[in-house]
């Protein structure tokens, strides 16, 4: 039996590619549509501006902590530039500015960074609860959006804006290939980098962390930030695949990108969790979705569905606490041990 527990944290670690195959196999058999080379695509086209996401939030979640305005950034950045790129008018709902799209998108990551900015100067140097910021955040953001659209819809891009979301790279689509740069830069970043040591480190035990020289405020700071510039990079592909911007956009995605990252093994605790699991997460979701709108599954039990999602990875995130191995106490880590253990959540995880 104790042999056995042994490798249940092995199977939990890899259960994501586990799940990813088995949901492939069912709607494989449930219709001949699933494995086309076009709906391939459609899975991972609809899982790019979500992995951007994911990606922003699993650095939030390593660090301890977690950014649930990250969906009404996205619409919010995404509104902005497309309201500085399209024309005025009763059809389209733009300033009439028509900038230059990559200055719009400059200014939309600039949004971005400065919500994930105030985010993180609120949470560490405000002190404030990160669930209540965000949440406030989140509600804030779409609030403002209702104001600034009154309710309609922003349409119209100039092609170059589109180009990102909507566009091909020979038989790729190019949201498809940011996407997989993104998640190789992000899996560098947190395994091999000493930033990544570091959010782990504060992730595991933020007061060995502490003792170890590593400043866990400032690299709490920097999560959010990362989050916020990458939630308005999420914007600007969505806007482009989509082709318009309404107010409800992303509305409800948060819980989507919390759930492809945990039950891609990203602990809500902290401090464990890799990219690669993350980006199996994303895949896993998105096929979910292809495959129940491709039988034309009503939406009630779509979302059903996606909330018993939702479930399984709480279930799956509580299963990998209770299995690892516990993180000692600060009072009983010295710097030297405290630097080796946190560079050794970041190989495990």
């Amino acid at each position: 039996m104790m042999k056995a527990r042994q490798y249940i944290p092995l199977l939990l670690d890899n259960l994501i590619w586990i799940l990813l195959l088995g949901v492939v196999i069912l709607f494989s058999f449930l219709t001949s549509r699933f494995l086309t080379p076009i709906n391939i695509w459609n899975i991972l086209e609809h899982a790019a501006a979500l992995g951007i996401l994911v990606i922003g939030q699993s650095f939030t979640f390593i660090s301890g902590n977690f950014d649930l305005s990250a969906e009404s950034t996205l619409a919010l950045c995404a509104l902005i530039g497309t309201w500085l790129v399209a024309p005025a008018g009763p059809t389209t709902n733009g300033l009439g500015w028509e900038l230059h799209p990559f200055l719009a998108v400059a200014v939309m990551l600039l949004v971005g960074l400065a919500i994930g900015w105030l985010n993180g100067f609120l949470i560490t140097r405000a002190k404030m609860n990160n669930f209540i910021v965000t949440l406030a955040m989140l509600i804030i953001l779409r609030g403002l959006i209702m104001v600034m659209t009154k309710g309609k819809t922003v349409a119209q891009f100039p092609p170059l804006f589109s180009a990102l979301g909507h566009d091909y790279l020979g038989p790729i689509p190019a949201s498809v290939i940011v996407l997989i740069l993104a998640f190789i830069i992000a899996h560098i970043v947190t395994q091999y980098r000493p930033f990544g040591r570091d959010l782990y480190a504060v992730g595991g035990n933020r007061e060995a962390a502490l003792a170890s020289g590593v400043d866990p405020d400032r690299r709490i700071r920097h999560a959010y930030l990362i989050s916020g510039g990458l939630a308005a990079f999420a914007g600007w592909i969505m806007a482009g695949r989509v082709g318009a911007v309404p107010p409800t956009l992303a509305q409800g995605m948060i819980f989507e990108v919390q759930a492809a990252a945990v039950i891609g093994g990203v602990s809500l605790f902290g401090g464990r969790g890799t990219m690669v699991g993350a980006f199996g997460g994303v895949l896993l979701l998105s096929a979910i979705d292809s495959g129940l709108k491709l039988m034309r599954v009503s939406s009630f039990w779509i979302d059903t569905i996606r909330g018993l999602t939702i479930l399984i990875a709480m279930l799956i995130d509580a299963q990998k606490v209770r299995y690892s191995a516990p993180i000692a106490p600060a009072a009983m880590v010295t710097p030297q041990t405290s630097l080796a253990q946190g560079g050794l959540s970041g190989d495990e995880s």
